[in-house]
């Protein structure tokens, strides 16, 4: 007698994984498709012992790969734990790095770094707010080339104190005849804290960012 109403359904299988569909194989999985072509060959006609021989030098070049890689990824813990040391130990360090940007503090001033291509009759410094507008032209007079820094009082062109926060400032010298020597921006200042959120250590100079890579110098800072 027929019996309707009743529907049955199959518990769904679980498939096992099939290891030449993974985007990797281990050693296990290597191992396990060889002893699998072991059992299921022709007694007839068996494996050929070069065949052979060659498959196990796979295998054995497998798990050197792999000794390999997980050397390779304990040397680069390795290296990012000793940037992140040399980093942290550079706090209370002047440094100087490429860029063009000074933290001001409150009350305070701002130490600005720069490079002369060639000995210069004039160098002048231009200061300017978060805007752009220029607060404040600084004289550095006569200078030689090399490396050269400037102290900023944290002041306008009218002497008034400026509100703590980021300034840019941009540097240009000149020859006796007036024609334009090269001169190039540099950040310099005390290391106050680091951060290890990106992909490599980052110093700050107040709260400017710089970058442990591009760092150029180091130096005790000024007591």
């Amino acid at each position: 007698m027929a019996i309707s109403g009743i529907q049955t359904s199959a518990a769904p299988q679980t498939q096992p994984k099939d290891p030449l569909t993974q985007q990797t194989v281990t050693q296990d999985d290597f191992l396990k498709l060889l002893i699998a072509q072991l059992q299921n060959q022709d007694p007839l006609n068996p494996m050929d012992n070069q065949q052979f021989a060659a498959q196990l030098a796979t295998f054995n070049s497998l798990g050197q790969l792999i000794s390999i890689n997980e050397k390779l990824g304990g040397m680069q813990n390795a290296q990012a734990a000793a940037e992140q040391f040399n980093a942290a130990s550079l706090i209370g360090k002047e440094i100087a790095s490429g860029g063009n940007t000074v933290s001001l503090a409150s009350g305070g001033t701002a130490k600005i770094g720069y490079q002369l291509g060639a000995n210069a009759s004039r160098v002048v410094i231009g200061i300017h707010d978060a805007g752009g507008k220029l607060v404040r032209q600084i004289e550095a007079g006569a200078q030689s080339a090399g490396e050269k820094s400037a102290v900023w009082d944290g002041r306008d062109s009218s002497g008034r104190q400026l509100a703590a926060g980021l300034y840019n400032f941009d540097v240009s010298a000149f020859d006796a005849n007036g024609k334009a020597v090269a001169a190039s921006a540099r950040m310099k200042g005390v290391v106050t804290g680091v951060k290890f959120d990106g992909s490599e250590p980052v110093l700050q100079i107040g709260d400017v960012d710089v970058p442990l890579s591009s760092v150029t110098g180091v130096r005790a800072a000024a007591l």
